[in-house]
């Protein structure tokens, strides 16, 4: 059915994919080619925009395996030069483009709005969650129209689990194509089956360390398995 496999997410995607971790289970899927939209740094704004991009600018009935990334991450327009398909968008807090900003915007700026955006941040989580699930929804929506197919599954972020059983955030649990309801977390997951982590950092959690390249044989027999069993092709 689907002719083409595409990956989008953040760092653990991109790491994913340059291991060719998404060739893989294209393989795996039957699905004929693969390639990658994956940037480091990603917020889930951009994950959904250019996922969204791609499908109305594809030819073929695509999949599409999203690897959802932190919620606290955000996005504004600030690079110098708009990219065709990117845009001007970056995450001035997590992307590596200092020197593509826009002469008026200087790294006072970005302490500034990274500041600003923690006071909002404090108590909004769930608020935020939301958000992001009628994002989610509605790009599942979208995709499933148009004759598209897509799974959806959180990557390394924990900060949302403690909220999951609110009553505004119940329709994580109304799509099969959100694995487990937005619970299960893959490289956490990975982390527990004794998956090598690509670097040492005491700084950060064992299960939040980015898997090796390469390394993706157990994830990828959960994706299949996953994506057969919910029939999600």
């Amino acid at each position: 059915m689907y002719q083409h496999l595409v990956a989008n997410g953040c760092s653990y995607s991109e790491l994913y994919c340059i291991g060719n971790g998404h060739v893989d289970l294209a393989e795996r899927l039957g699905i004929p080619t693969a390639e990658t939209l994956a940037i480091g740094g990603s917020a889930n704004s951009r994950i959904i925009r250019s996922t969204l991009k791609h499908s109305y600018q594809t030819s073929v009935p695509t999949f599409y395996v999203i690897g959802a990334t932190f919620l606290s991450r955000n996005e504004i327009p600030i690079l110098t030069s708009s990219d065709t398909f990117e845009g001007r968008w970056t995450n001035p807090q997590n992307q590596q483009f200092k020197k593509q900003w826009i002469p008026e915007w200087k790294q006072r700026d970005t302490d500034n709005y990274v500041k600003l955006k923690l006071k909002t941040e404090m108590f909004s989580i769930i608020d935020r969650l939301e958000d992001l699930l009628y994002s989610w929804l509605s790009l599942i929506a979208s995709l499933r129209s148009r004759g598209h197919g897509c799974i959806v599954y959180q990557q390394g972020d924990d900060l949302h689990l403690p909220f999951m059983n609110d009553a505004r955030v119940q329709l994580f649990n109304s799509r099969p194509e959100i694995v487990e309801g937005y619970r299960w977390r893959a490289v956490a997951w990975q982390h527990a089956q004794g998956v090598p982590p690509s670097y040492q950092d005491n700084k950060v959690p064992d299960e939040m360390k980015h898997p090796r390249a390469g390394e993706h044989n157990l994830v990828n027999q959960y994706l299949a398995e996953y994506i057969k069993t919910n029939q999600l092709m």
